[in-house]
């Protein structure tokens, strides 16, 4: 009987002891999430802060404002160079840093940076995608500054979202001698439209040999009818064009003949119209009633493809207005009519010669449209899509697996950056040399 009762009070015994060991986990994970609830909170009491009035370097006041050189950031390259090397960085969407995947982003950054030495980097948006937004930024601040690495920066979808208003952003990245960074006119839309300009030798006028024109391609529609899983973005808005005309106006009275590139994170519908006229014109069959809206336009040297999955498992989001799979263009809500026609504005310029963005993460579509070149920059982000290589998740969507992500060879694409080569020279100002460079280039 003792040893039944022995028996009985052993199991209980460790029925207590597994209550316990259960609780204590329990415990555990209540104790790290209310700590990093906690964090959260605190960062974003801190670092998600709004001025209590518009913001900016200047006003731009409907173009009555003077055109002045000194309003932009400015980079001084040598009075011998020939050429403009610039390093594109597309969507790394920083976490968290340390001990994370972000440590192989960076990895790929330094080891291009090493090899390519470049003269400046451009991040065209989403360098975070972070619940600690302020950390993040920082993590690559101090990164670049490490690296004494002149780098500029466009504002992306989500590099806002979380614990970090874009006024603490800029409060941040102003503290950072290599970052050439501006918040822009206080009364246009957005808050990354800046040149950065480009001077050979000394920062004067007559020295003054390229623009960088940098512009904030929003993040998501103010619509009632419009909810993040529609998968809609932002555009540019009507103000930012007419800063963009006035800019290169101001551009041209010191340069006549002064060329640019413009980087912004969303890219426009002429990259979906490139993308179609690029199908007709290898023989491939495209939707009869994107043929029909599609319009007229000479396109050559396209290269490249367009892997991203459509997201809503249809040909069209709109399908009425040609909404190409795997595309995600500005302004492709239902019934957004109000946005200027950013490429009309391009063209007319007479100035800008090459268009970069990002986004669309598995898109490194590039090519010639209407004589203006057309550029995905290839994803660098080791901690975003793609990176699931279980076939089984979601089986078939680029999205998430990472074997469906490959080339117009059939091979898996990498991570990599896009490297930019404008010729300084007289003989070929403003030739473009564009290339994708892969991890695996820079052993």
């Amino acid at each position: 009987m003792a040893r039944d009762n022995s028996t009985q009070e052993t199991k209980k015994d460790k029925r207590k002891k597994r209550r316990k060991i259960i609780w204590s986990v329990v415990g555990g994970i209540l104790a790290v999430v209310l700590i990093f609830i906690a964090v959260y909170g605190i960062c974003w009491a801190v670092h998600s802060k709004e001025p209590s009035e518009p913001y900016g370097s200047y006003v731009f006041d409907n173009g009555k404002a003077k055109f002045d050189i000194d309003l932009f950031p400015s980079l001084v390259v040598d009075k011998d160079a020939d050429e403009l090397k610039i390093m594109q960085i597309a969507d790394p969407q920083i976490k968290f840093g340390s001990f994370t995947r972000d440590t192989k982003t960076m990895d790929l950054l330094d080891r291009a940076i090493k090899e390519e030495k470049p003269d400046i980097c451009v991040v065209t948006g989403d360098l975070t995608l972070s619940v600690f937004s302020h950390s993040a930024f920082k993590y690559f601040c101090n990164f670049m500054e490490e690296r004494q690495q002149y780098w500029t920066f466009v504002y992306g979808n989500h590099d806002s979202q979380f614990d970090c208003s874009k006024y603490t952003i800029y409060n941040l990245l102003k503290r950072y001698e290599y970052c050439l960074f501006d918040p822009g006119p206080s009364d246009v839309y957005g808050e990354s439209n800046f040149l950065v300009n480009i001077f050979k030798g000394e920062r004067k006028e007559e020295n003054l040999i390229y623009s960088l024109v940098c512009l904030d391609s929003g993040m998501y529609p103010e619509a009632d009818n419009v909810a993040l899983t529609d998968w809609v973005y932002d555009w540019i808005h009507q103000s930012q064009m007419d800063w963009y005309v006035w800019a290169v106006d101001g551009l041209k009275n010191i340069k006549s003949d002064i060329q640019s590139s413009m980087f912004f994170h969303i890219p426009i519908k002429e990259f979906a119209n490139m993308y179609y006229l690029n199908e007709l014109a290898n023989g491939r069959e495209i939707p009869a009633i994107v043929e029909e809206k599609l319009p007229q336009a000479e396109i050559r040297d396209v290269k490249g493809v367009v892997r991203e999955s459509d997201k809503k498992d249809s040909e069209f989001v709109w399908g009425d207005d040609g909404y190409t799979v795997g595309i995600f263009y500005q302004g492709n809500a239902e019934g957004v009519t109000d946005h200027p026609d950013v490429f009309k504005y391009i063209k007319d310029s007479d100035c800008t010669k090459a268009l970069f963005c990002g986004h669309d993460h598995v898109n490194n579509l590039k090519g010639y449209y209407d004589d203006i070149y057309l550029a995905y920059g290839l994803c660098c982000g080791y901690h975003t899509y793609p990176f699931f290589n279980n076939p089984k998740i979601l089986t078939g969507k680029v999205l998430y697996n990472a074997k469906l992500w490959t080339d117009e060879e059939g091979n898996q694409m990498e991570k990599g950056v896009t490297v930019i080569e404008i010729s300084l020279g007289q003989a070929d100002y403003g030739a473009l040399n564009v290339n994708d460079r892969p991890n695996s280039y820079y052993k």
